[in-house]
């Protein structure tokens, strides 16, 4: 027996003590008690590795050396990172990955077989990374035995997040290994549910997601593999991703079975894929957006109507810091107002100047108009507008293409925000963009030229169905795409 066969028969011992419900894929629950103790000393993780937790799992991130500043960082996502995975036989991969600049990091499951819950897990490492840590929206995923489980089901369910797969004797179909009687406690379910769900489940059954966002991928398998099948695993997923129109290559290692070879792990035709992939998604533009709670509900649908356009960063991800000798963390800027943003201005001209981006849309006033208890604009139109001027300033000096929104409209009801005042604030604001030449988005357009409009503006409520905004959305991801396209220098 070797090594890789005797840890996953010792896999199969554990699967019967986790007994895992299914949750949503936005919100991982609290970790469990461990019921074991991870040997991470074994472990050969890259020397600058920095260990981290992410709702509670531990995880692990190297960042390249060469990390351009200010830029988003591609990377490479590793499964499983459990038990003494990585190993040694990484070692060669991640050096190269990091010496070309591309990120490695992994998460430890403690092996739930690509369960929801796990999927779950998989999801907040991605939100942290991305977002908290400037790396790519899209990652290249690389998947090893039965981290190939783990891979291919949160893969299939966020393709818009991946933009690659690799694989090195990746298990694809789990009534081939471990089989449904063991991978059933896994998934907190009988034998007998889980096949009626294994559709659901296994990643064979799950390719069409990527075939259809276009994922490349690239698998090395022996044709001796006793353990996990080449032709029940990869050669199943290579034979039915083409018939599905994907993209996949499917390297076959002659007379080699579920071993060390060298061959897997520095396999330079697997190298040259996840190097040309993750680099992609990093020469995408970046974009930056922010604003009000106008801007929070049609944020989400720009970054996906603009994924494999642009690299979009909605600002509240973005840490705030002091301004001192030794800058600490102090939250994240998030403005929801020109007031707002002046009081935290250094932090957000220190971000500009670190981090450079092609275009930035941003939009104020709802909050700006707002009437306290004593009937007084949180800031007056005339101070509106000087924010507003010094706001413009600081963003022309990253460098970027500027474009504001117009401020939506005030229904009849809207408690201390009287209809109309919103007429205000955007002429204010069109006297500063104009003197700037700022283009100016019409947001305020969009919502009254809106079907339910005339219904709309009798209630109270300044914000909007889903539908509304993404109305909203597709007129700012087509505001911010006609800039990425425009010819010549961003406007001084």
């Amino acid at each position: 027996m070797n090594r890789t066969h005797g840890c996953l028969l010792a896999i199969a011992a554990v699967i019967g003590a986790l007994s895992l419900p299914c949750y949503p894929a936005d919100e991982p629950t609290p970790a469990p008690p461990r019921t074991r103790r991870n040997d991470r000393g074994r472990q050969i993780l890259p020397a600058n590795a920095e260990i981290l937790t992410v709702a509670g799992k531990v995880g692990f991130l190297a960042m390249p050396e060469n990390a351009k500043p200010g830029r988003k960082t591609p990377w490479l996502w590793y499964f499983p990172t459990d038990y003494n995975l990585p190993g040694k036989y990484e070692k060669w991969m991640f050096a190269k990955y990091l010496a070309n600049g591309i990120a490695v990091a992994g998460l430890d499951l403690d092996v739930p077989l690509g369960n929801p819950r796990s999927r779950a897990y998989l999801t907040a490492f991605h939100r942290h990374l991305t977002l908290r840590r400037n790396l790519t929206r899209q990652a290249c995923l690389i998947g090893r035995s039965r981290g190939g489980l783990q891979m291919y089901n949160w893969a299939s369910e966020h393709p818009e997040f991946v933009a690659g797969i690799a694989g090195i004797y990746t298990v694809c179909d789990m009534a081939s290994w471990p089989g449904l009687k063991q991978a059933s406690k896994a998934y907190g379910m009988s034998e007998e549910q889980l096949a009626k769900q294994l559709s659901a489940h296994n990643p064979i059954d799950r390719l069409k997601p990527l075939a259809k966002a276009g994922v490349p991928i690239y698998i090395v398998h022996g044709d001796k593999d006793t353990m996990v099948s080449l032709d029940r695993n990869s050669g199943l997923l290579a034979e039915r991703y083409k018939a599905l129109g994907g993209t996949i290559t499917l390297d076959i290692k002659k007379g080699q079975g579920h071993n060390y070879w060298r061959g897997f792990f520095e396999d330079k035709g697997m190298a040259t894929f996840i190097v040309k992939h993750a680099k992609r998604a990093a020469s995408l533009p970046s974009v930056l957006i922010f604003g009000d709670s106008i801007c929070g509900g049609y944020g989400d649908h720009v970054i996906r109507l603009l994924d494999g356009k642009a690299n979009v960063t909605k600002l509240g991800s973005v840490p705030s810091y002091r301004i001192d000798k030794e800058p600490k963390p102090k939250g994240y800027l998030n403005f929801g107002n020109t007031v707002l943003c002046m009081a935290d201005f250094d932090s957000f001209a220190r971000h500009l100047k670190e981090t450079k981006y092609d275009v930035i849309h941003f939009n104020f006033g709802l909050n700006d108009i707002f009437r306290g208890r004593k009937g007084a604009w949180h800031a007056p139109p005339a101070k509106y507008a000087a924010n507003l001027d010094k706001i413009v300033t600081l963003l022309k000096t990253n460098g970027a293409k500027v474009i504001w929104a117009h401020t939506t409209p005030i229904p009849a009801n809207a408690p201390n925000m009287p209809a109309g005042d919103e007429r205000i604030y955007n002429a204010a604001a069109k006297k500063v963009m104009d003197g700037r030449g700022v283009p100016i988005n019409d947001l305020h357009g969009v919502v009254t030229s809106w079907d339910g409009y005339a219904e709309w503006k009798t209630g109270d409520n300044v914000h909007f169905s889903g539908a509304v905004y993404r109305k909203l959305a597709e007129q700012v991801a087509e505001k911010i795409a006609k800039q990425l396209g425009s010819p010549g220098e961003a406007a001084k």
